[in-house]
């Protein structure tokens, strides 16, 4: 928040010459100090130069937002991104209190998991009960051709941890893969011994497609939102080159929760290590971003978040938030510019539950965007740290989604086109801002194109094809959604 505030201050001082030339610009100087009340009451301050947004924070949970620029092109795309920040702090009677935690692994043991998965499976499941305290509980559930409540949910103390550690290392990989069946298990499993002030969190491990069951993306996200529901998260781990990535991904959108790729099940330790951590901290759950925009203002995309249209209100789920996390998601706008003129964008809330209790907080002034003619007073309205990181950040994810799916679906000169538009377009603008971080990004992309072409060339097409989807679709998420793993 120190830097972010900084950064204002340093800005000061042109924002105050972009916004005289704005002004100059639409010819409305006396309109623009004129404050009014739309959508529930919250203040409209015309001032094209402001790009910080905060709501007066509830401790110890914190909402802002942060404009990449105040003003859109007469005739162009737009396109405006706000960067949402979603904070909890970090303070010593927060970080002392650990939340009491139900860790459910639902756990594909299916054949394709034989060998070193499932020994790499066992050993990750072996670090997580040996950092689980003695308020914590623990199941697991295994599924192949069905599903099993291999150790039922029971606390971490007396001779339990060791009776778990001999019932793991039986479990053998066969059969096929009912995932459907394990969502089933885990959470009915959660549902019955679900207690106030604790907090579950499930982890849901998958080398394969999903083939026997309810194997329908449809049938699965409705039992991952469950979770959603229930105000916990459902995280998912895609292992190896055979699962469907974008259903693992889907699987945790529909959950709240985390999405992870391993090459290989070495990194599963790694994986439950950070979950658990997240969850004994957690601060504030079932996270919920509402967006209520003006006539004609659009909310295109929210960090590629499943977005819920309803009334012209959308909203989008990030899951929870722990002590000293610090979430950043940028959402896309589309402003509508065909008239010269000041536009506000909408209300921006988030809902969330502390201690069973369900708060929201809103920003105290709704932002306004300015639709000019004249391309410097636009150049000059772009805000250019909050630009560069809706540029690496946002942008790069988008187009590294899009790279994926074009991989995936063998469109090469698509995915090549894809990462063109994104060089020319940003190049542009870097040309004015000369950001070290844009150029670098640039020439990330360029190797994106590389790999891409490369992909599509000489012997194990296929194969490449396939890890460069899964790598660049997982990368994809992060990129977009920074701070989200622990």
């Amino acid at each position: 928040m120190v830097r972010i505030a900084s950064a204002i201050g340093r800005q000061k001082g042109r924002w105050i010459v972009a916004s005289a030339l704005v002004l100059a610009t639409l010819g409305v100087g006396a309109a623009l100090q004129v404050q009014g009340k739309l959508n529930g009451g919250i203040p409209v301050h015309n001032t094209p130069g402001t790009t910080h947004f905060a709501a007066n924070p509830k401790t110890p949970v914190y909402f802002q937002g942060n404009l990449d620029r105040t003003a859109v092109l007469q005739g162009s795309d737009g396109i405006v991104r706000m960067q949402l920040v979603i904070g909890a702090e970090s303070r010593p009677a927060v970080d002392a209190e650990r939340w009491p935690t139900d860790l459910v692994v639902i756990l594909d043991r299916s054949g394709s998991m034989g060998g070193v998965k499932i020994q790499h499976a066992r050993a990750a499941i072996r670090e997580l009960v040996a950092k689980l305290g003695p308020q914590d509980r623990f199941a697991l559930v295994t599924y192949s051709s069905g599903a099993h409540l291999a150790i039922p949910f029971g606390y971490a103390r007396g001779a339990a941890p060791d009776a778990w550690l001999r019932t793991v290392e039986s479990i053998g990989a066969s059969g096929g893969t009912n995932m459907s069946s394990g969502l089933d298990v885990a959470v009915s499993a959660i549902a019955r011994t679900r207690a106030d002030g604790r907090v579950p969190r499930a982890i849901l491990i998958s080398d394969g497609l999903a083939n026997e069951g309810d194997a329908s993306q449809s049938g699965l996200m409705r039992r991952a939102s469950s979770a959603a529901r229930g105000e916990y998260m459902l995280s998912t781990v895609g292992v190896g080159a055979d699962f469907n990535e974008v259903l693992m991904t889907a699987l945790a959108d529909a959950g709240t929760g985390n999405y992870y790729y391993l090459e290989s099940a070495h990194g599963l330790g790694q994986i439950f290590a950070g979950e658990f951590n997240a969850a004994r901290t957690t601060v504030a759950s079932g996270l919920a971003v509402h967006i209520a925009p003006t006539d004609g203002v659009q909310v295109v995309e929210a960090g590629g978040y499943p977005l819920e249209r309803n009334g012209g209100r959308v909203t989008f789920r990030p899951g929870s938030v722990f002590a000293g996390q610090e979430r950043q998601v940028w959402v896309t706008l589309r402003v509508p510019n065909g008239e010269l003129g000041d536009r506000a964008l909408g209300e921006f809330t988030l809902s969330y539950t502390v201690e069973g209790e369900r708060a929201s907080l809103s920003f105290s002034e709704m932002p306004v965007v300015a639709c000019v003619v004249d391309k410097d007073r636009f150049i000059a309205s772009v805000e250019p740290s909050y630009w560069e990181r809706s540029v690496v950040r946002e942008a790069f994810g988008a187009l590294q989604e899009d790279v994926a799916r074009f991989v995936r679906e063998g469109r090469r000169d698509a995915a090549l086109d894809a990462i063109s538009v994104y060089k020319k377009e940003n190049e542009e603008l870097n040309a004015h801002f000369n950001s070290p971080r844009v150029r670098s990004q640039l020439e990330a992309a360029e190797s994106l194109a590389g790999e891409v072409d490369d992909a599509f060339q000489g012997p194990r097409q296929a194969e490449k094809r396939n890890r460069l989807s899964k790598q660049t679709s997982a990368e994809s998420v992060d990129q977009r959604r920074a701070g989200n793993k622990n």
